[in-house]
């Protein structure tokens, strides 16, 4: 028997167990379980903390290999939240500027 896998944050979590899902209703139950084993939700990950030598390269990427079968819209998007924060660079602010690094 296989043991069960074990999600770091909201965001592997949903990354798990929110592909392929068929429909909104098993969509709103993968949010609820994801958030009742995270409590901080999509917020309490860190942004682009999903990067790395074995990770996707762009939150984009990840969106399209993980979403692509997801018949349920809600599914598919929070598969896209998930992919953006984990892989997609973090934006730079210029302190007291508030502006973005390189503007």
């Amino acid at each position: 028997a296989a043991s069960p896998a074990w999600a770091a944050n909201y965001a592997t979590c949903i990354l798990d167990k929110a592909p392929g899902v068929a429909n909104d209703t098993a969509a709103n139950a993968v949010h609820q379980l994801c958030m009742s084993e995270h409590p901080g939700g999509i917020q309490a990950v860190p942004q682009g903390s999903g990067r790395g030598f074995f990770g996707f390269s762009s939150g984009a990427e990840c969106t399209a290999k993980k979403a692509g079968e997801t018949r349920s819209n809600r599914a598919a998007v929070m598969v896209g939240v998930a992919c953006r924060r984990l892989y997609d660079e973090p934006i730079k602010f210029v302190p007291f500027t508030g502006k973005l690094d390189g503007e």
